[in-house]
């Protein structure tokens, strides 16, 4: 029943995470849903997952109407609504079913534990979308982390190994993206590098920074491995998808590196214990 309930909330936290994702895009504060138009969904409509069920993808939607009234009224919501509450239900789910059973963590950390799945997932989809790391999400992920960890001292990481690990995350991710400024800088002209190739971006340097504090030190050794590992095989399949589907892979094409990190310090914090097996002899 836990369960079922957490999987609810994450549905409704979908929700919640579509319409600020909107929002941070647009650089408005919170408002009700919308079409892509711009005019206003109705309550109905307010989860993608519903707006799909009830037919309301569309403003004034009617089943009675034809093809071309339907083109006049505009693009209809995406798929991206309906499958971030879906993926965000699951999430929860999963995260509540691993802190409380096999972690036994306590109830307040659970709750920040899911409510850092749903911001994880807010920073994914900018940056999907948007190539950057909205940074008011990202204060606050830091910050529900050093919650966390004054709140609940006896439960790993500790204080100073979190900051221990942001450190490290830090200063790692920092030294690849200056090598990778002094690259494009340095590289010979007849290279023709695309003016906005880099290894990573200044706002994944704070995301692997706040993903250290999250994990803690030396999880943080793992995080960083697992985020390299990630973001080699997606690149590899992008490589793939777009020669077999696309127009070919096109050189020193820049992919957001966020939803990686993401992934790695996610996976980190539910199965750190069995990652250090894998990346460093403890």
């Amino acid at each position: 029943m836990d369960i079922l309930l957490i999987a609810l909330l994450g549905l409704a936290a979908g929700g919640g995470v579509n319409l600020l994702a909107d929002n941070l895009a647009a650089g408005t504060v919170p408002r009700r849903p919308r079409y892509p138009d711009g005019s206003r969904r109705p309550w109905a409509a307010w989860l993608g997952l519903s707006a799909f069920i009830l037919g309301l993808r569309m403003p004034h939607s009617d089943s009675t109407d034809d093809a071309n009234t339907a083109l006049e009224r505009g693009p209809t919501l995406g798929w991206r609504y309906p499958l971030v509450e879906l993926a965000l239900s699951l999430l929860m789910a999963l995260t509540f079913a691993i802190a409380q059973g096999k972690l036994a963590q306590p109830g307040g950390k659970i709750l920040i534990w899911l409510s850092l799945a749903a911001l994880f997932v807010l920073i994914a989809i900018v940056d999907l979308e948007h190539r950057r790391i909205p940074r008011a999400p990202l204060l606050l992920v830091a910050a529900l982390a050093i919650v966390a960890g004054l709140a609940y001292p006896q439960s790993p990481p500790s204080i100073v190994s979190m900051f221990a690990g942001a450190i490290c995350a830090g200063s790692a991710f920092s030294l690849v993206y200056l090598g990778g400024r002094a690259l494009k800088s340095l590289a010979p002209k007849r290279w023709r590098l695309p003016a906005e190739v880099a290894v990573f971006g200044r706002g994944d340097v704070h995301l692997m920074t706040v993903g250290g504090l999250i994990v803690g030190f030396p999880n943080a050794l793992a995080a960083m491995a697992l985020t390299i590992f990630l973001g080699g095989a997606g690149a590899l399949l992008y490589i793939m998808a777009t020669s077999a589907f696309g127009s070919g892979y096109k050189p020193f094409s820049t992919l957001p590196y966020g939803p990686f990190i993401l992934a790695a310090v996610y996976i980190v914090m539910l199965w750190g214990g069995e990652l250090q097996r894998l990346f460093y002899v403890s």
